[in-house]
């Protein structure tokens, strides 16, 4: 436990923080001692992440104990998308009853805690040693934090001042990073994104606009909801997750604020930096994002200073930017947005007209849906107008007179079936290993093979799938062995499905922009 310190947001002190290094130690060997009498292997750690998970669980005990507020954020959320505070592992119908470091909070935080320290791990949430480790924990952290003062570090730390954009940035960071809720979850995300270099464009990335299997939940979301703030920063605050991307070029500065115009929407942006010393330039161009906080607009991540305007075709940039991030301009370019809005909900209308009507297309390998594709395109390119066609290849220089479908290799070459679902808002999604996905769904008795469970598993926490398409293929083929592939079992509630979905596509839960580009 000697790192145990470093999670600790620097410059604030609390009485209750001298305790917590041997409440760990001390949580450490009542779990690696409890370890050796597991039924299953399936939960057994090695001694370095027993350490992690017990210091993650003493800072979840802080935090329960001192009312900081992180962990009940998360449950009032809980509470709003599913009608209950710890969804799935709750012993009260409600849901809503827990209290203190009860069993239940504790089975509910390790069931999301394991399978992020354990990768691949399907974890039941009535799981026989996941239980043995709630109800050991609980007891341990009651006792130990029984006659503790509540006078948090952490706490002051949160309840300092939000007055300027860094001041909450400062505490996104520290939450994202080092909080017991999200750190195990964004180191695996540096080690996956970055090759474990937490540099400030991955972290900014994290940060402002990743979704957690905490019921889909960002860091933006649990910080908003346990600061003091008004209503409307709490509003301006998940916005952090859309930052206004884009080259700016610096009009005025000085050691209060930047005067920038946005190059992309042509729009004004007052960006506060209280720097007496900067590298910022009136002409510059500068790439970077921005985020707003009380009527003004601060950095977010890295900057690039890319040259000055003068010597830039501010039209290449805009193509550029439209050409590569559409998503991204949509955010602050209403103009743009409903454009693309406009030709994806025009795209939808005739793609469904040559299906048919139908929103679901099914084939057997990657061959047949290259060529249907292509007989698709052929027929939207022959309705459109003679001049609109002689106009696009010649600027396009499309040698056989219409463009071609171009599908990557592993697409063509897919022979386990694809589905391909027409959505409205995120044009065609496709899913492959269609064939034992439907077999799996459609099995009648017996259990699911490997390979089926693997495609239910796939096509529910796929982060390209939407949950639309998700809900669209469930309706015609049945849900009953989703549950199955994800170890939930008895009689289950309602929303079990509408959380599986969150908690693995979070990101579909945010306004969503089209891809599509219109340059």
């Amino acid at each position: 436990m000697a790192d145990y310190s470093a999670h600790r947001p620097q410059g604030f002190r609390g009485h209750v923080d001298v305790y917590l290094a041997q409440v760990a130690r001390q949580l450490h060997r009542s779990l690696r001692d409890l370890q050796r009498d597991f039924v299953h292997d399936t939960l057994r750690l090695g001694n370095d992440v027993l350490s992690e998970l017990a210091g993650v669980l003493v800072d979840f005990g802080e935090d329960i104990h001192n009312g900081t507020g992180i962990w009940e954020a998360y449950e009032r959320y809980n509470v709003e998308f599913f009608g209950t505070a710890l969804p799935l592992t709750s012993a009260d119908s409600s849901g809503d009853t827990a209290t203190g470091f009860c069993p239940d909070r504790l089975r509910h935080l390790l069931w999301i805690l394991y399978p992020a320290l354990l990768d691949g791990l399907t974890l039941s949430p009535t799981h026989q040693d996941l239980r043995r480790v709630a109800d050991a924990a609980s007891e341990i952290l009651s006792d130990a934090f029984a006659d503790v003062p509540k006078d948090s570090g952490v706490k002051a730390f949160l309840a300092s001042s939000n007055e300027h954009g860094w001041d909450v940035k400062r505490k996104l960071v520290w939450l994202g990073t080092h909080s017991f809720m999200f750190r195990t979850m964004f180191a695996r995300y540096i080690e996956n994104q970055s090759q474990g270099k937490a540099d400030i464009a991955h972290t900014d990335d994290f940060v402002c606009q990743e979704c957690t299997c905490w019921s889909g939940l960002g860091v933006i979301d649990i910080l908003a909801g346990l600061l003091d703030i008004c209503d409307e920063d709490r509003r301006d605050l998940r916005t952090w997750c859309e930052r206004h991307t884009a080259f700016y070029k610096i009009v005025s500065a000085d050691a209060a604020a930047l005067q920038a115009v946005n190059v992309i929407n042509d729009q004004p942006y007052r960006i506060r930096i209280d720097m007496k010393r900067h590298p910022f330039r009136r002409k510059q161009i500068v790439f970077g994002s921005v985020v707003p906080w009380r009527g003004e607009w601060y950095w977010s991540g890295e900057q690039r200073l890319v040259g000055n305007a003068s010597g830039m075709d501010m039209g290449d940039l805009k193509r550029t930017m439209k050409r590569q991030s559409s998503g991204i301009v949509c955010r602050y370019s209403k103009e743009y947005e409903t454009l693309v809005r406009q030709r994806m909900s025009e795209m939808h209308r005739k793609t469904l007209e040559f299906h048919g009507g139908k929103d679901l297309v099914v084939y057997p390998d990657g061959l047949a849906m290259a060529a249907d594709w292509q007989r698709e395109l052929r027929w939207h390119w022959e309705q459109k107008p003679r001049e609109e066609v002689e106009a696009a290849v010649r600027k396009h220089g499309l040698k056989k007179g219409r463009p071609e479908v171009n599908l990557p290799k592993d697409l063509l070459d897919e022979k386990d079936g694809l589905g391909v679902f027409l959505n409205p808002d995120e044009g065609k999604e496709i899913m492959t290993h269609f064939t034992t996905l439907l077999g799996g769904l459609r099995k009648k008795g017996g259990g699911l093979t490997e390979d089926e469970e693997a495609a239910i598993r796939g096509f529910v926490e796929s982060p390209t799938i939407s949950p639309r398409f998700v809900r669209r293929v469930l309706e015609e083929y049945g849900d009953q062995w989703v549950n199955a592939a994800f170890v939930l079992k008895g009689d289950l509630p309602g929303y079990w499905l509408d959380y599986l979905l969150r908690s693995r596509k979070g990101h579909y839960f945010r306004k969503r922009y089209p891809t599509l580009s219109v340059v």
